[in-house]
Parts: C-alpha cells; structure tokens; sequence
C-alpha cells in the first residue's frame, strides 16, 4: 500500500486543526446558546440534524447495515454512553462552569481512560502513565482553586466536567471494537441514532417552541450540529485515516485551549490565573499521554479520541 502523498497529508492535516478550532469554538458557542434556550432543545435540535445528515451519509455509502441482534444492541448501548449520558452531562458542565472550564473535559478524558482501560486489561506504556500523572496533578490544582472562597469554578461544576469526562472516556474504550468491525461512518451514524433515544423521551417534555426562539439561537443550534458534529467529525476522521489515529489524536488536546482563549475573548470570561495554570498543567499531561509512539506496543491502550 502507498504512503500518502505529501499534499494529501497536509490536507488532512489542516482539516484536523480546523476540527479542533471547531470542537472548541462549539464549546463557546453551546455557553452562548444557554442563554437563549435550555440544554433539551439545543440537544435535541442537534442530536436530529446530525443523526439525520450522517446516518443518510452512512446509508449512501455503505447500505443499511445488515448486523445482527446482538451487534445492534452493542451499538445502542455504547450510543447511550456517548450521547445520552455524555451530552447531559456536557451540557449541564458547560451551563454550570465558565465555557473555558467546561471545555476542559477532553482534557481530562485520558486521566479517566487509564484506570478504566486497566481494569478492562489493556496494558499502557511508562509515557501514557507518566502523562495521565500530570494531567491528574493539574485535576488536583483545580480541585484546590474550587475550594478558595468566590471561586469561578464551584466543586459542583468540577463534578459535572468529571462526569462528562467519564461518559466520553467510556464511550471511548467500549467504541473501538465496534468500529474495527462495522467502520467509523456506520458506527457513530447509528450509535447516534440509538443511542439519543433515551435522551430525546425525556427531553420532549422539557423542549421550548420553536417559533419562540430568536433566530440567532436556531442558527447557533445548526451551525453546532453540522459543524462540531457532522463536518468536524468527517475531517477528524479523514486526518485519523490518513495521518494516523496516534499523530491525529495529539493534537485534540488544543481544543480546550482553542476554548479557554475563546471564551475569554468572546464571552469575556475572567478566570483567575491559578484556574489557567491548572488547565495548562492538564492539557501538558493530556498531550504527553496522546504523543505517538515510534512502535506501539500490542495491546495498549490509546487514548485517541473516538471516531
């Protein structure tokens, strides 16, 4: 097989880095959104949007998957994982935090992936260690500044970043044999589908009239579902493919960055400099633990994120 061409490459790199100033530009964006709407509606409106144009994708470019009962409740379940339960808490981390705290939380995914993937068996290497070891020092720093009187950053909220971080860690672990066997596109099509079911019954009740939104918050909503959710998705993808899931996955830790800066810039959020010390400390440790192997090893785990 052919390595990639050098132009291809730096392709699927800028689309990469185009995702990531995506994933976290959307965090800014879901922060805004809040004050428009709820958590349900914006959920809703994009779980519906980005189900619907990547299922049809996935549709047009492999048929409807032909798995059977025990693949598609795998599906599902994983699914709830990475969309009922992540989204729910992402969103309610996001309203409870300041946006540059609440995009912190795939900063703190690989600090939950260790322990997880050990207990599942998967062997991690003294570099991972070491880096989850930092990421989880700068945790301790954040922990420490909810705990000064008149903090931005409540322990509630830290709680709310750490479940979200927990959801999508688990996601991540469980994800990756089902999309060895079914691929990416059909995977996270239909572990979308099924997997916001629950969410969507019990957010029905709770969604706001549409006709009542102002027309900025109905866009907002569209340009979070097709951006961070469809296209961002579809170059991170395009990048793992091409550049490799290790080389790719290294450079999701600027997204919490891209968010911190944003939302300072943005929504003015004034964080104190111990929160940005911590967050740094984080993202350091979260990137250590991302770095590419020259030769990885059989059966470690990665702490790449889901595709």
């Amino acid at each position: 097989m052919t390595a990639p061409s050098v132009a291809l490459q730096r392709r699927a790199l800028v689309g990469v880095l185009l995702t990531v100033v995506m994933w976290g530009a959307n965090v800014v964006l879901l922060k805004a959104l809040l004050g428009g709407t709820n958590a349900e509606t914006i959920n809703v409106g994009r779980f519906v949007i980005a189900g619907s144009v990547l299922v049809t994708l996935s549709v047009r470019a492999h048929g409807w998957p032909r798995w059977d009962a025990r693949t598609w409740l795998a599906v599902a379940a994983v699914g709830f994982l990475g969309n009922t339960l992540f989204q729910a808490f992402f969103l309610t981390a996001i309203r409870a935090n300041p946006a540059g705290v609440g995009g912190l939380v795939t900063g703190v995914v690989p600090v939950l992936v260790l322990p997880l993937g050990l207990l599942l068996g998967q062997k991690v290497s003294g570099r991972q260690a070491a880096g989850v070891a930092v990421a989880f020092a700068g945790l301790l720093g954040l922990l420490a500044v909810t705990l000064q009187p008149g903090a931005t950053v409540s322990l509630g909220g830290l709680g709310w970043v750490l479940a979200a971080a927990g959801a999508w860690a688990s996601y991540t672990l469980f994800n990756r044999p089902l999309t060895a066997q079914l691929g990416a596109l059909p995977f996270v099509a239909f572990s979308l589908l099924l997997g916001c079911l629950p969410y969507l019954l019990w957010a029905v009740p709770h969604l706001h009239d549409l006709n009542q939104l102002a027309p900025l918050t109905v866009l907002g909503i569209v340009v979070s579902a097709l951006g961070a959710n469809v296209l961002a998705y579809l170059a991170w993808a395009n990048g793992a493919n091409i550049l490799g899931a290790a080389r790719t996955a290294v450079w999701n830790t600027l997204a919490p960055a891209v968010a911190l800066l944003l939302s300072a810039a943005v929504l003015h959020e004034r964080l104190a400099g111990a929160v940005w010390v911590a967050a740094g400390v984080i993202l350091l440790g979260a990137a250590w633990a991302n770095w590419p192997e020259q030769k990885p090893k059989v059966g470690e785990t990665a702490l790449s994120p889901p595709l």
